[in-house]
């Protein structure tokens, strides 16, 4: 009896479970014919609001649990548990979709611009353009309009010229103040696990984020493109290789570049070429294995800081001069699809010898200057007025005196730097004209004639 009794309850145990599934099988061809309806017509937030958004089947009952969503741009926002749709952090279109089984529905989502916003006490106008959201402080100067238009023109130039096309929005902040900077930065690159480095830095690419600040403070805003122009520069190089891979670029590549597309042709470039061949000449200027690692490249201070730029936009130079721009870019590419540098180079470019390019690199720096010491004079200078006159190749840490005779005569005493270079800028201080100035170190005399 009891054989028979568990026989029967076996059965009975196997007669429902095939009804369950029976059971199950015929609720899943009704989801899969089944209609979703979202209460909503249409989502429309600013950055970071959060709306409840309902969908339910045909037959009324929401499947809030069963129900997938999905948000194209991605970027636009996201989904939470509860059906509650965050929007994201920068405007734009698109759809959101709910879906369950082969059943969906779509909506519209607009990220609207908004007109200000406070980030730890910064308060920002808000103007939002064709390719990125613009936050200007509003103790900084120009605007937001202004900073809109300077955005989308320096953007298009940097796409142009590296042959990247943008491939979505991003944000850029102009910050008033050093310490509004380095909170507003701080905040805005909080994803970072150590958060992002902005020591003696104007301005930062927060590569996570997809985030542009710059610090207004310390440039004048006539030279906040130029600023603008090396971030836009790792923001694209970014878009290129992806997140995952960018690490990967060696960072004389990476920086150099930025700095090439950061100075154009006058003071600035001339000073680079001329700081580097002196250092080369002097037998200082930094290999390009002492550039590749970024940690060490954000603990250099200083001119050893500064001047690090000046040498990676010389060997970025000479490597386009080698393989071409295009080169360039087909080895970035490369990088992009997982590839180490070397092989991306080996890959892209395979009659060229990185090695011998490197053990070269003094010495092709050195020579791009045909006599030492000497001066020379460049157009336009830190303020972006006027000339800089640049004296190279002399003793390191030398006295000097620097004498100019014009519309306004001044003389100086200081030293030449541990790089055999002296610097003076006729910015927007000295008067329009023609001036004499004498550098004068160890005995011997530098004269050059300037144009203000």
């Amino acid at each position: 009896m009891s054989s028979v009794a568990v026989n029967s309850g076996g059965r009975r145990r196997a007669i429902g479970g095939i009804l369950l599934v029976l059971i199950i099988v015929a609720g899943l061809v009704s989801a899969r014919a089944a209609a979703i309806t979202i209460r909503e017509d249409r989502v429309a937030l600013e950055p970071g609001e959060i709306l409840a958004v309902h969908a339910q089947t045909s037959w009324g009952v929401p499947f809030r649990d069963a129900l997938s969503w999905s948000t194209q741009p991605s970027g636009l926002g996201t989904m939470d548990e509860s059906g509650g749709f965050h929007a994201g952090e920068i405007s734009g279109s698109g759809t959101l979709t709910a879906r369950f089984g082969s059943a969906s529905a779509q909506i519209p989502v607009t990220v609207t611009c908004p007109k200000t916003a406070l980030i730890q006490g910064v308060r920002f106008d808000v103007s939002c353009g064709r390719i990125a959201d613009v936050y200007v402080d509003v103790t900084a100067a120009g605007g937001a309009e202004h900073a809109r238009d300077e955005v989308e023109r320096e953007a298009d130039r940097v796409s142009r010229e590296l042959q990247i096309v943008a491939d979505r929005r991003f944000r850029v902040y102009y910050v008033g103040s050093t310490p509004a900077f380095s909170t507003t930065v701080q905040w805005l690159g909080r994803g970072f696990s150590t958060g992002p480095q902005v020591n003696e830095s104007d301005a930062a690419y927060l590569d996570l984020e997809d985030i542009i600040a710059i610090d207004q403070s310390q440039t004048s805003i006539t030279q906040t493109a130029q600023a603008l122009r090396h971030e836009l520069t790792h923001r694209f190089l970014r878009q290129l290789v992806g997140y995952t891979n960018v690490a990967k670029i060696p960072t004389w590549l990476n920086e150099g570049l930025a700095f090439l597309e950061e100075a154009e042709p006058g003071w600035l470039r001339t000073e680079a070429r001329l700081v580097s061949a002196s250092s080369a000449h002097l037998g200082r200027l930094p290999s390009l294995a002492t550039l590749n690692d970024l940690g060490t490249w954000n603990d250099r201070a200083g001119l050893d800081h500064l001047y690090q730029y000046y040498a990676a936009g010389q060997a970025v130079q000479l490597l386009i001069d080698d393989i071409t721009l295009p080169g360039v870019v087909r080895v970035l590419k490369m990088i992009g699809t997982g590839a180490s540098f070397p092989r991306a180079l080996a890959q892209a470019v395979p009659d060229f010898d990185f090695n011998a390019f490197g053990n070269r690199f003094s010495d092709r720096v050195a020579a791009l200057v045909s006599t030492y010491p000497g001066i020379t004079v460049a157009p336009g200078s830190a303020d972006g007025t006027g000339v800089t006159v640049i004296a190279y190749g002399l003793t390191p840490n030398a006295p000097a005196t620097i004498s100019t005779k014009g519309p306004l005569e001044r003389l100086a005493a200081g030293r030449v730097d541990p790089y055999g270079i002296y610097v003076k800028y006729l910015g927007a201080e000295w008067p329009a004209g023609e001036y004499r100035v004498t550098l004068e170190t160890e005995g011997r005399r530098f004269e050059v004639t300037a144009t203000r």
